[in-house]
């Protein structure tokens, strides 16, 4: 067979697959590398809607001419890894293919809202190469900083964890077995499965909703016995550990001299004056307003935006039961099956 055929093979079978995957979406395959053998020729290959990280595998059966996709993710971890460490540095920097120098940061070029609520993101590689993939779920997390987007490869269910880097612009693929990462990680699948992770709408509306400089403020209005109306908005939530209770500042427009503090719901963002707070929330008040003045570092530690949820309330919250999926808050992103939560990156430090 020539090139073009087995390239038009490879194609068809990848099409074939996708159609098991609850998107049914195909997306184009591109071959990156061919490996001869006696009985079966492989093919290390990329499609469109997956970053350059660990290759799908094709393998041709030269006695019947057949062609499968040989998707044992441990397999393809280790040809990725022999393809890295073996055959690109014999092929040299002149023959090996361009793609293969691709970096694991990628910008973001497009974010589609789809009909089912989830979000397309269409992204650009350093060498050039058109990524599209669905975008599984958007989460800041404020103990590590980082702002964490799963996106799945909808032709073959790969799933792959990024941060968004500080200018907002780009993903950077998440590579390694970092504990504390792979902890909160594993925090956010648990909730993601029990439908209890909320998700920005967007990228970018998480940015714009993160950035206190772009105006993101909670503007709430409180009446006075007397009828007089009063106009505050949001300067910062206060998550304490000890009593599980997020307190939140807000300052009187025209005077910001002039504050309250909260009490605020993390799950439903219901606010409650101190008239309604338990003796015990009021106790940790006093506590925290004697450390803001005394130890403004210690109370940065546990201080964040308004709209920021905190991982370690919602998750212990889920552990004891107190949190269900009917009451958790979610803008309704697309979420992946068990069958689709394979997890390329999980792997990619064996590759390197």
């Amino acid at each position: 067979m020539t090139e073009e055929e087995i390239q038009q093979k490879i194609q068809e079978v990848a099409d074939k697959n996708a159609q098991n995957f609850p998107f049914k979406r195909t997306s184009r395959i591109q071959v990156v590398y061919e490996e001869k053998g006696d009985d079966k020729d492989t093919y290390y290959c990329l499609s469109d809607d997956m970053p350059s990280l660990v290759y799908r595998i094709f393998e041709l059966d030269k006695a019947s001419g057949e062609i499968k996709e040989n998707t044992d993710i441990q397999h393809a971890v280790e040809l990725t890894r022999h393809y890295n460490t073996e055959v690109k540095p014999s092929l040299g920097l002149e023959k090996a293919p361009l793609i293969t120098g691709e970096t694991p940061e990628y910008t973001i070029v497009l974010e589609n809202h789809l009909p089912d609520n989830g979000v397309e993101i269409k992204l650009k590689s350093s060498v050039g190469r058109d990524i599209t993939m669905i975008e599984i779920y958007r989460y800041f997390d404020y103990v590590t900083k980082i702002f964490f987007v799963s996106c799945v490869a909808v032709s073959f269910g790969g799933q792959y964890l990024f941060s968004v880097t500080p200018d907002s612009q780009h993903l950077r693929l998440i590579i390694g077995n970092d504990e504390t990462i792979r902890t909160r990680v594993n925090m956010m699948s648990e909730l993601l499965q029990a439908r209890l992770l909320p998700s920005y709408r967007t990228i970018k509306d998480g940015t714009n909703l993160l950035d206190p400089s772009k105006g993101a403020k909670a503007n709430i209005t409180l009446n006075a016995q007397d009828g007089t109306k009063t106009d505050f908005e949001s300067q910062m939530v206060y998550d304490d550990p000890e009593t599980q209770t997020r307190f939140a500042f807000f300052a009187k427009k025209g005077d910001p001299k002039q504050g309250i503090i909260l009490v605020q719901d993390v799950f439903t963002n219901e606010l409650k004056l101190s008239q309604a707070w338990t003796q015990e929330q009021k106790d940790a008040c006093e506590r925290i307003r004697t450390m803001m003045r005394e130890n403004p570092e210690k109370f940065n530690e546990h201080a964040t935006s308004f709209f920021a949820d905190d991982l370690d309330f919602r998750y212990n919250a889920f552990k004891k039961g107190l949190l269900k999926a009917p009451n958790a808050p979610t803008s309704a992103p697309a979420e992946a099956s068990k069958e689709e939560a394979k997890a390329p990156a999980e792997e990619a430090k064996k590759a390197e």
